[in-house]
This record gives structure tokens, C-alpha cells and sequence, in this order.
């Protein structure tokens, strides 16, 4: 009679043959629904299914596995085992509880979700766990059809035989004949065919050893991954079929996995017993048709937080919380039992919690229930009954401690502190019970040094943090997470205790507000004052509040110099003033040809004749005419117009690229180019012109010097320069009856390029004179001398597109000249 289940089958084998032909036929992808098909099949099915219809597992990307294929999934992906997480129980993070203190410090910490205790033994191919062919087997294996041994003969007859057990349970050993050895155990049946040797051919002596071994068929049924019937070696246990079958469902038991022969239990393997204890005595050997059957999971219980192995456990005869405690190996060493809790599941359907002090016996046997979660607590981070130490010392760290502690019980003397410490002043920040509010108390450490018995060596009290600060560094980083808690534990009632320490004092900043701080204790942790800071007076301003809640600002001088005689509140601000007519130390610069050339300290006011004066004056070979005199804040400006004419001589010959150009143009476009690169290389030098004998005489006006000044004074010179668009830029030997016309004519005249009406000198001091049209200036300041410089300038109107082109080539000249100077006094 062919049933409903019978059609079933045939149907299902009959599409999955479909499959594996379309598969060998065209080469196509399996679909989605075709995978879960195959993969639903034992794997001797699969072997049967592919060898019937000519494919390679291999290359369907099958091979390698032949419980578990891979069909149509990355042969990367990991064997993962399910959690458990979508039923109600096992669904539970490794939540924080509120006030606890590692939760509060890491609030974004990841949720962990408890897995299912032991499916992970799974997690590896089958082919891992099958029993090794190759090795001796025990002398209680049993034989049965298919084995097979090797008999070798020797005395007078040598030979070798391979026989194999037949279905009657027999051998037939040739000139013998028929031996029945199936039942006996191998050692009883090795003895039995060298007895019969022995007894039937005289002279002949047997060695029997075991061959390849049978393969029986076992059944592996219930909450298997796969069950089915499988073809295992005769020497698999019953962990071996487990492993065959692809392990144990999420829904399966790990701790009642029965073998049943014959209809008949048995005996029942319990694989917390294996990966607990290491015990593998109840893990039977399979016999043919042996059946597996794994019944649905127990009664199970999560266990969280201080633990060895936080999992999901099944309950067997754990019948209080300890027991289920010892399941997941026991408390950490930062645990604290006596905080531990019950999430259950009451009478009603309604979630609760049992508190379980797990030091005592009433927590401790308090009955578990199948659902529940037990939570064991780490002990708190925050250390109690300890003393902090920070900041500037040699080991910062915790201190144990004690009642009547005081600060030189934890820094017994300077040779504790790192070197540069602030010795005038360290500061304690202090947990007010309960409400665990910040307060700050402030202290001379150096007092508390030197004098144990006086009122700077504090007594401490529990939890207290000391900080010491370094001389010369900031410590408003160091501080800045209490300032941040001061102000976070602010509120309508309770203004925020910071002050704020500003003006000449070495680290100014915002600052914890100490009970009775005073302005001066104020200054000494901002670092004491600086070396220009008015120290008679400071200035306090204060915000207050009428009762009607109107804001008012007020102003208060203090006297610095008397310690007592203002308080600060909280959030004054404390301005400390500078010195009136404070002046920065400022230098001048003087080289060259003077007496004691150098640098010079200078006050406000003082003029260039007097340093010079103070350098020893001039010497016998100073050519004052050609002095040059330099100023920093010149020199920046320079640099500003330097950077503005090279940002527009760029523009303007970007522009006059993109024009149609006459050939003439183009070659002037060159000459800007060239030029445009020479400006670049000009670093500015901030020169102003001076005649140094006039200052000296007292005819001029005199010059009162800034910081940065410099006066170089060059040697006589005894040469002409002539530069620009001539023949042969150079310098030729001063003569007092030559003029500019001259001297150009002795570099070979001008070029075509050169600018004939915009020809000047540039005298020795930077000054600049133009010849008249009529003639040559021979007298006076116009005569040229020893030191000038006569320009040829480019002409400009060359290249009309460039505006500045006279102003960049000005500029350029002036200050290429200036370099020159300085590089050759």
C-alpha cells in the first residue's frame, strides 16, 4: 500500500535528482529553495544522490563537509551556533544595573547576550570528530560481518591472507576452513585462530592482526541538526553519530541523550559531564541499529555578570542557585555575591527579582527555576578607605586608609616629589557624605613639610585626592576634570564653586573655589604672580543676586599683601593689574664700525645718539654716510606691500597671457616674468633712511629706538654701482669728476629695454635723487660719491597691461640695494 508519506518521499527525491541533473546538464546556480532541500538529506544521501547522477560534490562547492554542506554560502562563514535569543528568556543583555559603577563609566559599553552552554562543540566539520581507521583496535572490540583481518602465516609455510567476516559471521581460512568469529571479542578471536593453526597445521604458526573494519548503520533521531540514519565506523561512539549528524538543535538536549538497542535504553550520555569534567565513560560504543535520541531541552537557567562562563545552562540535578553557580565554574575574583539577584518568572506571567545574598546558606540554596537568570555583580571600581595621590610625584597612586591619616603620612618629604615642585600650595578634593559632592581644600605643602604639627599637614578623611602641581607647568588641565564636576553639580541653590584667576599671574584660568580661599590663595594656585604684575592690588568682579533675582555686577579692590583680607565666593573673578609704567626689556641692535658693537638693552625714550654713544662711537674707518638703519615693524610692512605687488604683478600677467600679443609684447612679457621670479627672492628689510651724521651732531631730529632696532655702520667704500638695463651691470672705482652719465657709459651704455628719462642715484644712505632734464647735478647733495648706486630702470610702458610695473621694479631695485649694503659693510 503506498501511503501519503510514501508519495512524499518519491516526490522529494525526485525533485532533488532534478536538481542534481539541471545542475550536471546546464552548469545553472542553485536557487535558494533547491539548497535547503539538499541540505536536509543525510549525508550519505547526498554522496548517493551525487555519485547516481555523475556530480562532484567538490565542484558544486559541497566537498568537505558531508553533514553540513555549503551550498550557495562562503566557504568562510563560520559555523555558528544558535543563542537561543528569540525565546523569551535567553533574549537578555548583560545589562548594567542602575549604580553600577562600571556601567556609569563606560555608558556606550556593548550589550552581551548569554549564549546556549556547549553547542560550540559543534562548531567544527564532522570529518574532525570520525574515529581514526587506521589505529589498533581494543581487545574488547567486538567482530562482525565486514571486518576484516590479516592472517599471516609462518614455520614451514609462509603465506599471507586478507579475509573478511562474512554475513554468517564466519572466515574461511584456506586448508582450514570455515571459523566463526563473529560475537567474539577481538582478543578471543585472534587466540582462537592461532590455537586452530597451531592444532591443524603442524610446523605453522599465525599472526592476526585487524584489517579495514566494518561500517555499521546507526540512527541518530529526536532534536539532532540532522537526524537520520547514518553509516558510521564500528569503533563510533555515540559522540561520534552526534557529530555525523551535524550536532544538537537549539531545542535539544545536551544532558539526556539516550542510546536505546533493541527497543531497550541503554544507558544516557550527559555531555556536560565531557566538557566540565573531561569524562568520557558514559560514552558508549555503537552496535548496528543502535538508535540515538535526543529528547527536547530541560529546564535551564541564565547565569550573567562575575562568573567564569556566563551561558545559558540546562538544569539536571541543580536544584538551588549554587549548584547552577558551579555550572558556569564559579564566582571571578571581582565578584560580590552578596549582591547578586533572581530575574524570574512569578505565578502571575509578571517578571520580578529575588535579592540572593550567595554568601549565606539561605541564598545559596534558594530553588532555581527553569527561566530564571541569576546576575552576580562585580564589586565596586571605586576603592573605599584609600587616600589618592596625583600630579608631580614620584608614585602617584592609592594609600591605604587610617583614622587620623594627615598629608605627610602619604608624602613623607620632598624627596617623594618629582624636581620643580610648587611647594607654596596643593589641594585636596574631598567627597562630602552622602550626597558625594565635591568640595576642594587648598594647603602650603611646603609648610606641611616642614612643620608636621602645624595646621598645613590636614588631617584626610576617606576617598580624599591630593594633587601637587608643578613650578612650571599649566595645571589647569590637570584640574580641569574637577572644574568640570564643580560645575556639573551646580544648581539654583548652589552657585558653581570655580573662580576664575586672570590678568599677570603665571597660569591664568578657571579654578576650584577652596573653603575660605582668599585672593592671595587664589594668585598662589594660578602660579603666583609674574614678574610684571601689580602685587599691592588686585580687582575682584562679583555677580550677585537681590532677593527679587536681579543680576547685579560689582567691583572690589583687594589688597594682595594681606592674606585675610578678602575672601572669594563662587564664581568671582580675580583681575591682577600689571605695574604702571611697566616696560618689557628691549634691545637694539649695533654692528659695524663702532667701538663695542653688540646688543643693547634700552629703556623708553632712548635715542640712537645715546646708544651709539654707549657703544664707544664711531671708529676711524666708519662711513656713516652709508649707514642703515632697520625696524621691525618697517619690515613688516614691507613684507605686506612685498606680498600685495607680487599677488597683483601675477594677476596682471595672467591677464596679459590670455590678450593677443605682438611679438614685442611677448618678449616684454619675458622681462616681467624674469622679474616677477627676482621678487620673489626679496626678503624686505624694513630699512628707514637716516643721515647718521646729522643725528650725531645733534642737527636732526632724534630718533628714539624700539625693540629690534638695528644699526649697521659700514667701512668707507670706495666704488660706484651701477645697476639696471646697461650693457654691464657693475661697480667701478669712485671718482669725484664723474657723473651718472658717465659712470653708465662705463658699463657700456644702456640697452634697449632701459627707461632713458626715469635714470636715478641712490645714495650711499638711501636716499634717492632724479637727474634734471637740462643737465647733470655736480654739487650739494645731488654729487655722487663714494658708495651710490646709479639705476637704469626697465621701461614700464613696454608693457601696458601691468599697472604696477614701474612701482614692482621701484621696489625691487630699493630694496635688492638695501641687501646689497648690509651683506657687504
Amino acid at each position: 500500500m503506498i501511503t501519503k508519506t510514501h508519495l512524499i518521499k518519491y516526490f522529494f527525491s525526485l525533485l532533488i535528482a532534478l536538481f542534481l541533473t539541471s545542475v550536471t546538464a546546464f552548469g545553472f546556480t542553485p536557487t535558494k529553495q533547491q539548497i535547503e532541500m539538499f541540505k536536509s538529506l543525510s549525508p550519505e544521501q547526498q554522496k548517493a544522490l551525487a555519485s547516481q547522477y555523475g556530480v562532484d560534490l567538490n565542484d558544486l562547492g559541497l566537498g568537505g563537509s558531508s553533514a553540513q554542506p555549503d551550498l550557495g554560502q562562503s566557504q568562510n562563514q563560520p559555523n555558528t551556533r544558535p543563542t537561543l535569543q528569540d525565546t523569551s528568556m535567553f533574549n537578555r543583555a548583560d545589562d548594567q544595573p542602575a549604580g553600577d559603577t562600571d556601567a556609569q563609566s563606560e555608558p556606550t559599553k556593548k550589550k552581551t547576550e548569554l549564549r546556549q552552554f556547549g553547542y560550540d562543540l559543534f562548531g567544527d566539520t564532522p570529518d574532525a570528530f570520525t574515529p581514526v581507521a587506521d589505529v589498533p583496535p581494543p581487545d574488547s572490540y567486538v567482530l562482525g560481518p565486514g571486518d576484516n583481518l590479516v592472517i599471516q602465516l609462518y614455520g614451514k609455510e609462509n603465506s599471507s591472507y586478507n579475509l573478511v567476516v562474512n554475513r554468517d559471521g564466519q572466515i574461511q581460512l584456506p586448508e582450514i576452513g570455515p571459523i566463526t568469529l563473529a560475537g567474539l571479542t577481538f582478543s578471543d578471536a585472534r587466540q582462537l585462530l592461532m590455537d586452530t593453526v597451531t592444532q591443524q597445521m603442524i610446523g605453522v604458526k599465525a599472526s592476526v592482526t585487524m584489517g579495514s573494519l566494518r561500517s555499521i548503520r546507526i540512527f541518530v533521531l529526536g532534536e539532532a541538526l540532522q537526524p537520520g540514519s547514518y553509516t558510521v565506523s564500528s569503533l563510533s561512539t555515540m559522540t561520534n553519530a552526534l557529530f555525523a549528524s551535524g550536532g544538537i538543535s537549539k531545542i535539544g538536549s545536551l544532558r539526556n541523550i539516550q542510546l536505546k538497542r533493541q527497543g531497550k535504553l541503554i544507558t544516557t550520555l550527559d555531555l556536560y559531564d565531557l566538557l566540565l569534567n573531561g569524562d568520557t565513560s558514559d560514552d558508549a560504543r555503537l552496535l548496528p541499529g543502535d538508535v540515538i535520541f535526543i529528547p527536547p531541552i530541560g529546564a535551564t537557567v541564565g547565569i550573567s555578570g562575575e562568573v567564569k562562563r556566563p551561558a545559558i545552562y540546562e538544569l539536571k540535578k541543580e536544584n538551588n542557585v549554587i549548584d547552577a553557580i558551579q555550572l558556569a565554574g564559579g564566582f571571578t575574583p571581582t565578584a560580590f555575591p552578596a549582591a547578586s539577584r533572581i530575574e524570574r518568572i512569578d505565578y502571575k506571567g509578571d517578571r520580578t527579582l529575588v535579592d540572593a545574598n550567595l554568601t549565606q546558606s539561605s541564598g545559596k540554596n534558594i530553588k532555581v527555576k527553569d527561566a530564571d537568570v541569576i546576575r552576580v555583580y562585580s564589586v565596586l571600581e571605586t576603592m573605599e578607605d584609600v587616600v589618592m595621590l596625583e600630579g608631580h610625584v614620584e608614585r602617584p597612586g592609592g594609600f591605604a586608609w587610617r583614622q587620623g591619616m594627615r598629608v605627610t603620612d602619604v608624602i613623607r618629604s620632598a624627596e617623594e616629589l618629582l624636581p620643580f615642585p610648587d611647594m607654596n600650595i596643593a589641594l585636596i578634593e574631598r567627597e562630602v557624605q552622602p550626597t558625594r559632592e565635591k568640595v576642594v581644600v587648598t594647603f602650603n605643602l611646603g609648610k606641611a613639610l616642614s612643620n608636621p604639627t602645624g595646621p598645613d599637614n590636614l588631617e584626610l578623611k576617606t576617598r580624599d585626592k591630593i594633587y601637587v602641581f608643578n613650578f612650571e607647568e599649566t595645571r589647569t588641565d590637570q584640574l580641569q576634570e574637577l572644574v568640570e564636576r564643580l560645575k556639573l553639580q551646580a544648581n539654583k541653590d548652589l552657585r558653581k564653586q570655580t573662580v576664575i584667576v586672570s590678568g599677570y599671574v603665571r597660569f591664568p584660568g578657571e579654578y576650584p573655589l577652596g573653603a575660605n580661599m582668599s585672593a592671595r590663595d587664589a594668585v598662589t594656585l594660578a602660579g603666583g604672580l609674574t614678574e610684571n604684575a601689580y602685587g599691592l592690588r588686585g580687582e575682584i568682579t562679583r555677580v550677585t543676586y537681590s532677593e527679587t533675582e536681579e543680576q547685579s555686577i560689582e567691583h572690589i579692590n583687594v589688597d594682595l599683601a594681606n592674606s585675610a583680607a578678602q575672601n572669594l565666593k563662587e564664581e568671582d573673578e580675580l583681575h591682577i593689574k600689571r605695574l604702571p609704567n611697566w616696560l618689557d626689556q628691549e634691545v637694539v641692535t649695533i654692528e659695524g664700525e663702532v667701538k663695542f658693537p653688540g646688543k643693547f638693552k634700552i629703556k623708553r625714550g632712548e635715542t640712537l645718539t645715546q646708544v651709539i654713544e654707549r657703544a664707544g662711537g664711531l671708529n676711524e674707518w666708519a662711513y656713516p654716510e652709508g649707514a642703515i638703519f632697520s625696524r621691525e615693524d618697517l619690515r613688516m610692512l614691507e613684507a605686506e606691500r612685498l606680498k600685495e605687488l607680487r599677488s597683483k604683478l601675477e594677476s596682471d600677467i595672467a591677464a596679459a597671457n590670455i590678450e593677443q600679443q605682438t611679438i614685442e609684447q611677448k618678449v616684454a612679457m619675458e622681462d616681467a616674468n624674469d622679474l616677477l621670479e627676482s621678487l620673489n627672492a626679496v626678503r624686505p628689510l624694513g630699512r628707514m633712511v637716516i643721515d647718521l651724521n646729522s643725528i650725531i651732531a645733534g642737527r636732526g631730529q632724534a630718533i628714539q629706538l624700539k625693540d629690534g632696532d638695528k644699526l649697521v655702520i659700514p667701512r668707507k667704500k670706495q666704488a660706484v654701482t651701477v645697476v639696471g638695463e646697461v650693457q654691464f651691470p657693475t661697480s667701478h672705482i669712485f671718482e669725484a669728476n664723474l657723473d651718472a652719465k658717465q659712470y653708465i657709459e662705463r658699463s657700456g651704455g644702456t640697452t634697449q629695454k632701459a627707461d632713458d628719462n626715469r635714470i636715478y642715484v641712490v645714495k650711499a644712505n638711501g636716499r634717492v635723487f632724479l637727474p634734471e632734464p637740462s643737465g647733470w647735478f655736480k654739487a650739494g647733495k645731488y654729487q655722487i660719491e663714494a658708495g651710490d648706486t646709479v639705476v637704469v630702470p626697465l621701461d614700464a610702458d613696454r608693457i601696458k597691461p601691468l599697472t604696477l610695473w614701474t612701482s614692482v621694479s621701484q621696489v625691487f631695485y630699493q630694496i635688492a640695494l638695501g641687501a646689497a649694503a648690509v651683506a657687504s659693510f
